[in-house]
């Protein structure tokens, strides 16, 4: 099947911000990385929480990883990347295809004569390990043409293709798809007053574009999108609504991402952190401030009531690693709305669930939307003590929707 390129700027960038001691990220793509400059607000994230990066970014507008027609443009075989990538010890190289050849079900890819899309991610991955051993590359799992394509689907169905085709290429990667797709399908249903696209329904709208810088954002760091105040112009509401969906998609998908590869799984009983044995240093932290640095996996801290915790292990190669979050208190899996007094129990659930909610007085309607954002279950009920039947539900994670006389609140549940 021919296909269409999805990019029409003609956009080439190889710039660079400096920092010391920063967390380096290399941004290799094309318009769809230019437009609203992606990588610059993922690093107006990390400046906003207090974490200098250092960034670099090559983004010729139509090109693509291995389009075996762009010759030595294609990024597969341009020289410009690999110095680039030899340029610096980077920590995450961000790696952005033409999403036109992951579009079709199944995981079936252009023939290699057309683009050798499998071999050119890998001859790029190879290069990245070469230069620095503990770097990882963020495989950008996007979005496709707001229509659709003919006979492929509309839209929502060529993102999900999408993102399925990145998990066939990243059983040979080996690497962290970051499941930008996935967090648009979301923000698809519980934001439908925004559109991601932009005018040529193939790039995306500055939204569009601050919803993938806090999907790689989170990709990274693992910490609260929600919480970095960072709006980037944009309305204050509509802008935590995206990070709070950026940060849960990062977090509900690190076993498909292969994210759950890549980082130590800290775990919190009592007044005790563990993480796993074997590294030559643990950094411990609390709501992002560092508590100790010790040479133990373990550490005891006082428990409260909203504090969320990370650990930042180093190997015997000095390779780092960052945990997910672990916020206390939960209800079977990490809150991240305990703030905001409403949870969900029990939590996993089996049949029924209950809304725990401050003003269970109060009557509100509820949708249950599935992590590919389509909304499975919808209903009224008078007060949140009123059991929710959720047995014919798959199993899965899921979200739902409180909306209330004044507010809309989101939390996520599993369904056994």
């Amino acid at each position: 099947m021919k296909r269409l390129l999805l990019f029409t700027l003609v956009l080439f960038t190889y710039t660079f911000s400096q920092a010391a001691d920063t967390t380096k990220v290399l941004f290799i793509g094309n318009s769809f990385t230019a437009t609203y400059d992606v990588p610059q607000i993922v690093k107006g994230f990390a400046d906003a929480a207090g974490l200098p990066m250092v960034i670099a970014s090559h983004m010729p507008g139509g090109i693509s990883v291995a389009d075996v027609s762009q010759g030595t443009m294609a990024h597969m075989n341009n020289p410009i990347v690999f110095d680039m990538i030899r340029s610096n010890n980077w920590d995450y190289v961000v790696l952005q295809d033409n999403q036109g050849r992951f579009v079709d079900g199944g995981g079936i890819f252009p023939n290699p004569a057309q683009s050798p899309v499998i071999a050119g991610h890998m001859k790029i991955r190879d290069s990245v390990r070469a230069n620095n051993s503990c770097s990882r590359m963020l495989l950008f799992s996007g979005w496709a043409w707001k229509s659709g394509y003919p006979g492929l689907g509309d839209g929502k169905k060529l993102i999900t293709n999408i993102y399925e085709n990145y998990q066939v290429l990243n059983t040979s990667a080996q690497e962290i798809i970051s499941p930008i797709g996935a967090a648009w399908l979301c923000a698809i249903t519980q934001v439908p007053s925004i559109d991601l696209w932009g005018p040529d329904e193939a790039h995306q709208s500055m939204e569009g574009s601050y919803i993938t810088a806090a999907v790689i954002f989170s990709s990274i760091y693992r910490m609260n999108t929600e919480t970095v105040m960072f709006g980037n112009g944009m309305d204050t509401a509509i802008a935590r609504k995206l990070r709070r969906i950026a940060y849960e998609t990062v977090s509900d998908s690190i076993k498909p991402t292969k994210l759950s590869s890549y980082i130590p799984t800290l775990t919190y009983i009592g007044s005790t952190l563990t993480a796993p044995t074997g590294f030559t240093k643990y950094q411990w932290f609390k709501n992002n401030t560092l508590l100790a640095t010790t040479t133990t996996n373990t550490y005891i801290i006082t428990p409260g009531s909203t504090d969320c915790y990370q650990v930042m292990v180093t190997n015997n190669n000095g390779c780092k690693q960052r945990s997910a979050l672990v916020c206390k208190p939960t209800t079977g899996i990490n809150n991240i709305y305990d703030q905001e007094q409403i949870s969900i129990s029990p939590n996993p659930a089996n049949d029924y669930i209950v809304v725990n909610y401050i003003k269970n007085d109060q009557p509100f309607s509820y949708s249950i939307i599935s992590l590919s954002g389509s909304v499975v279950m919808k209903g009224t009920i008078d007060s949140g003590n009123t059991p929710i039947n959720i047995g014919a539900l798959t199993a899965g994670t899921y979200y739902i929707s409180i909306n209330t006389i004044n507010e809309i609140k989101h939390v996520r549940f599993i369904k056994q």
